[in-house]
């Protein structure tokens, strides 16, 4: 017996269920070419839970891809990806059948990435009525036509990548088919023919929204969902019309990298919310005046946004029971962010400085800048209550570290000798 004898006795003698999860590891086109090494190899991949093929570097026929589903033979298919770019050897018929194929063996998750020039794309019905269907994340540079009788019951999960759709009524034909949906990630190219994403939907509790780049600028959203828990804005778009109705449940805000807030009204429905984070330059939007964050207790502000520091007083004021602010810099770089302007500290010490702050966090505290270190100083001086101040460090030698720790720790009031401070 030779030594790939052994080691394929040795491998054959693991649990069916060591081995399937051992295939699963590998790509199925791989995973399917372990049917050579013996009879009894011949079937194990077909009893693969997860099946995922990827054409987009190297050519996949879905003929080929199609024989293999037809042989695959597990009761339940927990996971079914492919991801392809449109040709004239691929087209929009065989991922039809394919999907089609899949659905037909109970499947849990379909991810489904289709590269193609902006052409229609008509998914199989069976697509919008499978009742074991848990998760759907299509990634696709095609136009979706939604038909009326939409029937996904089952569905918790629903990303939306790069989908555009026929029109809005596609949008509500999707989702209103729907009803236990939990999680919805969307991201709009600039190409976008939906002119109001319309998001009514009793059961979501994840929203997150990534408004593509481009020069679109009447894109608008409504929103009502009054199981909604976690809401995450992002991208360089301008929200020009954002209406959130019914949001009782909102607990958590993201607010990323968004440039423009044309309806400042987006930040007077976040009321409520217990956790916010800001990615915001001041600059280009004005804050409401008499918004309070009655609820809100964690703070997150990016210091990497041109003249950031204007906008944190503001929410400083607008959140009375504050108990933690992290502001952070991701970026290494020390003048990535040019300053321009310089801190005012605010004429009254916000209410939460003075009774309610108890953690202050600064990741990426870039040491050498002036305005930063004078907010850094402003709030240490002002708190009461402090008990744990952290800053994160970089681009700083041992000599620097000592000075600016020194320097931080004076300004501490004698009430709060009892902070732990700690630099990383």
């Amino acid at each position: 017996m030779n030594n790939r004898s052994v080691v394929t006795d040795k491998i054959s003698q693991l649990p069916e269920a060591l081995i399937l999860q051992i295939l699963c590891l590998l790509p199925t086109k791989v995973a399917i070419t372990t049917s050579v090494l013996s009879k009894k190899w011949q079937s194990h991949w077909k009893m693969m839970p997860k099946l995922k093929f990827d054409s987009f570097l190297r050519r996949l026929d879905l003929e080929n891809v199609c024989k293999s589903l037809l042989s695959h033979k597990a009761p339940v298919l927990q996971s079914f990806g492919l991801k392809v770019r449109l040709d004239g050897r691929n087209n929009a018929v065989d991922i039809g059948i394919l999907i089609g194929i899949a659905m037909t063996r109970n499947l849990r998750k379909l991810v489904l990435e289709v590269y193609f020039h902006r052409g229609s794309f008509a998914f199989p019905r069976s697509l919008y009525n499978c009742e074991t269907l848990e998760t759907l994340k299509l990634i696709l540079n095609v136009v979706m036509d939604v038909p009326s009788s939409v029937s996904l019951k089952s569905l918790r999960t629903l990303h939306l990548l790069a989908v555009d759709f026929k029109d809005d009524e596609s949008v509500i034909n999707l989702l209103s088919g729907c009803p236990n949906l939990q999680d919805l990630v969307m991201r709009r190219n600039s190409s976008s023919s939906v002119k109001t994403f319309t998001i009514v939907v009793p059961s979501l509790q994840k929203l997150a929204i990534h408004n593509g780049s481009g020069r679109q600028q009447h894109w608008g959203y409504v929103i009502n969902t009054p199981s909604l828990k976690y809401l995450k804005l992002e991208g360089s778009k301008a929200f020009e019309s954002f209406m959130i109705e019914n949001v009782p449940e909102l607990m958590e805000v993201h607010i990323t990298d968004v440039s423009e807030i044309i309806d400042e009204k987006l930040l007077v429905f976040l009321t409520s919310v217990k956790r916010l984070s800001l990615a915001l330059t001041p600059t280009v939007f004005t804050f409401p005046t008499g918004i309070i964050f009655n609820q809100l207790v964690y703070l997150e502000v990016y210091t990497n946004k041109k003249e950031w520091w204007k906008l944190l007083p503001l929410v400083l004021h607008s959140s009375p029971k504050l108990q933690v602010l992290k502001l952070i810099d991701d970026i290494d770089w020390m003048n990535f962010v040019e300053a321009s302007g310089e801190w005012n500290q605010p004429k009254n010490v916000p209410e939460c400085l003075l009774f309610h702050l108890e953690t202050f966090m600064w990741e990426g505290y870039k040491w050498k800048r002036e305005e930063e270190v004078e907010v850094a100083k402003y709030i240490l001086k002002n708190t009461n209550r402090l008990k744990k101040a952290m800053f994160s460090l970089k681009c700083i030698s041992s000599e620097e570290r000592l000075v600016v720790v020194k320097d931080l720790k004076n300004v501490v009031r004698a009430t709060t000798n009892s902070c732990q401070f700690q630099f990383i």
